[in-house]
């Protein structure tokens, strides 16, 4: 054995991988902040895990994609809690490479000699959102599709190039299946690789330059006042040499936090996939018009704001605004050159990241408290046949919902205004298919004061009023899919034309 250990280390030289990874000095006074670095590597390790174990039950076409994750969660051993770790990894993703950035912003990091490293971090920050972008739509239930739908939709109001775009992203006009194996080639292939480099490349940055010490140890009277000052570079060496004099060894008083930090984390997300699961709406369907699309929170500070400008100005908010943060982001480290790192010396700093975090937080708070409801389908989570699809389209059609309530569904009459027009959330499971069907063409036959009007031919033909019907009895309300129907119809005689009250 030793000999095989000798062997191998002439060729790759272990005992120097070891110096240089773990026996390396760190500077003094790193704080539990500096982990986040280390716990966003964790994530995603842990993100390409899952990932790997969700590709393989996985089916990236509109008619299998939403069976196989059903398939997923009720079939496989632990299948759902893998997609809730996943899930909730994505959103762990997103904001400790956001804390990471918001730690490296504070303490001034960015500036030399990291102007690279801050580079390849906003890189990966946008990586990350092209991750959580093509992953949502995966799951091709409601969600997933209107969502998307609206993500691309604004993708379009690009000047010159947004038609482009959409085709581009789309794999053609329109939502469907070149759409989700496009999405899907993204998710797994290209982005991985993408990020994969951005790492290694932020890693070995890191390696080489070291972690950036605590503000204080570079402000110093004699400090240069530019980072462009010739004199800088010798004046940061020395500062950061006995920084890293006073400091630890990597291994093991830093590296300790970084496990503690990391398997906290993984413990969140496994707590989290276990007690809320990822969550999985009705397939999807494009004929459902009345669905109100919510991306994911980390998308809605922007499309909130895009409720809250005049439509001329959409366009400019929605592909000006990411494009200047952008731009902001990459070249900061080249126009903020001043010395000073510490963020209470830093006036603008401040201002600037408190209004971009209020402004944030404000906006997700009025999207949520904004939260519409959604009109509920079959709570069995069955996709809705060609009949009820037809049925839908109908009841949207002949404005049904302004008198009637569906779920919450806020109708254009008041509720107090109509007060025959009943709630029909659960209404499949009071009325049978033909008492429904016989109602819809002649309402006064049941309720003689009944103001609805009679859809009967030729208002609607039989056929019509069937696909109507056969959309209702999906209407089963929130525990529809254990509940069982209570039907106590009756079906009186048709009225005598002079009995019918003129």
């Amino acid at each position: 054995m030793n000999r095989f250990v000798r062997w191998i280390d002439d060729r790759i030289d272990i005992a120097g991988v070891k110096r240089g990874l773990l026996d390396r000095k760190m500077p003094g006074g790193l704080t539990w902040w500096h982990t986040l670095g280390s716990a966003t590597l964790t994530v995603f390790l842990v993100q390409v895990v899952t990932g790997i174990a969700l590709a393989m039950y996985y089916s990236p076409s509109p008619d299998h994609a939403y069976d196989s994750i059903r398939y997923l969660e009720k079939a496989v051993i632990s299948g759902a809690t893998l997609r809730g770790i996943h899930h909730w990894g994505a959103s762990a993703m997103v904001i400790l490479v956001l804390a990471h950035m918001i730690r490296v912003f504070s303490m001034g990091a960015y500036k030399y000699p990291r102007e690279i490293n801050w580079v390849l971090g906003v890189f990966l920050l946008f990586i990350v959102l092209g991750f959580s972008f093509t992953g949502y739509l995966l799951p091709w239930d409601q969600k997933a599709y209107w969502a998307t739908q609206v993500g691309t939709n604004i993708a379009g109001t690009t000047p010159v190039v947004g038609p482009m775009l959409v085709k581009l992203l789309r794999g053609g006009g329109q939502l469907g299946a070149a759409t989700l194996e496009r999405f899907f080639a993204l998710h797994v292939l290209l982005l991985p690789m993408m990020l994969v480099v951005v790492v290694m490349l932020h890693l070995a940055l890191v390696i080489r330059q070291g972690i950036a010490p605590r503000t204080a140890v570079l402000e110093t009277p004699d400090a240069p006042p530019r980072t462009t000052d010739a004199a800088y570079p010798e004046y940061y060496e020395t500062r950061y040499a006995k920084s890293k004099g006073a400091g630890v060894p990597f291994w093991p008083n830093i590296i300790y936090k970084d496990v503690l930090v990391g398997v906290g984390v993984v413990a969140i997300l496994v707590i989290l996939a276990r007690v809320t699961g990822a969550g999985l709406e009705s397939p999807a369907d494009p004929s459902d018009t009345l669905y109100v699309p919510r991306p994911e929170w980390y998308f809605l500070p922007l499309f909130q704001l895009l409720k809250l400008v005049p439509g001329s100005w959409e366009s400019a908010v929605a592909v000006g605004l990411p494009s200047a943060i952008v731009l902001v982001l990459l070249l900061l480290p080249f126009f903020d050159r001043k010395s000073i790192r510490s963020l209470s010396h830093r006036p603008v700093a401040i201002v600037s990241m408190t209004l971009v975090l209020a402004g944030s937080g404000l906006l997700i708070g009025s999207a949520v408290r904004e939260e519409p409801a959604n009109v509920v389908v079959p709570e069995s989570s069955r996709p809705l046949s060609s009949i009820e699809r037809s049925g839908r389209v109908l009841f949207q059609r002949q404005q049904c919902s302004s008198c009637h309530f569906i779920a919450g569904q806020k109708a254009i009459v008041k509720k107090s205004d109509t007060p025959d027009a009943p709630d029909l959330t659960s209404v499949g499971l009071k009325h049978s298919t033909a008492w429904m069907h016989s109602f819809i063409e002649d309402p006064i036959r049941f309720h003689s004061d009944s103001k609805m009007p009679a859809f009967g031919p030729p208002t609607l033909t039989h056929e019509e009023i069937e696909e109507i019907t056969r959309y209702l009895t999906t209407l089963r309300g929130p525990n529809g899919a254990t509940a069982k129907p209570d039907f106590k119809d009756t079906f009186p005689e048709p009225l005598k034309p002079k009995e019918i009250k003129p």
